[in-house]
């Protein structure tokens, strides 16, 4: 992303980072733009990194803090692509009650992301979901608006695995500043999942996982 910012700054490009949630060491709830990050693995340290070159090269970036899920393609599922897969097959998935984020819809980011970009901002906006929501309440709302079997989903505890690579346990980000900017609240997760079954309903999600 540094190259590009560099080069859209010379040709005077607004230039859109997409960043991550996974800044922060965890500890809090609904963090906002202005809260130091605290990475706690590499991936979260490469993530901090391009921001600060991002907007060290070219002052004018609008950089996008998020958690996105939609209609994947065929080389890229997202979360809820892998929720509604394994359900509909009969598969049982457990999915962490002790990990919590704010999600947003992939239609719902990019509407969001082109707005700001109308209203010629610049710098960090968390563009997130309205609630936050722990990943097994959210599969539990995949399944009952995508009218699949609750059942399957097993409640896990990520404190539990023992991972080596350390993780935070909250993702969830404030997005006040996005919405007092708007004017608009941008939506929590039933909402967003009703759109989402709509575009399934009229084929876009089919056009999408074709791609």
């Amino acid at each position: 992303p540094l190259f590009r910012s560099k080069a859209c700054f010379q040709q005077h490009i607004r230039f859109v980072h997409i960043s991550t949630d996974h800044l922060f060491s965890g500890d809090k709830e609904l963090i906002t733009e202005e809260e130091p990050v605290a990475p706690l693995n590499v991936y979260a340290q490469t993530k901090a990194e391009a921001e600060v070159r991002v907007l060290g090269s070219n002052p004018d970036s609008l950089v996008i803090r998020t958690n996105f899920y939609g209609w994947g393609t065929s080389y890229r599922q997202s979360f809820s692509d892998y929720i509604i897969k394994n359900i509909s097959e009969g598969n049982n998935i457990t999915l962490y009650r002790d990990v919590f984020y704010s999600p947003i819809f992939t239609s719902v980011l990019a509407k969001t992301v082109h707005d700001l970009v109308e209203l010629n901002v610049s710098g960090i906006y968390n563009v997130v979901g309205d609630e936050r929501i722990s990943k097994y309440e959210f599969g539990l709302k995949v399944a009952s608006i995508f009218q699949l079997d609750p059942i399957l989903i097993k409640p896990g505890l990520m404190a539990e695995q023992g991972s080596v690579v350390r993780r935070p346990y909250d993702m969830s980000l404030s997005n006040n500043k996005t919405i007092e900017l708007l004017g608009r609240k941008l939506g929590g997760v039933g909402g967003h999942l009703d759109l989402m079954k709509r575009q399934q309903t009229m084929g876009l999600a089919q056009e999408i996982q074709r791609l």
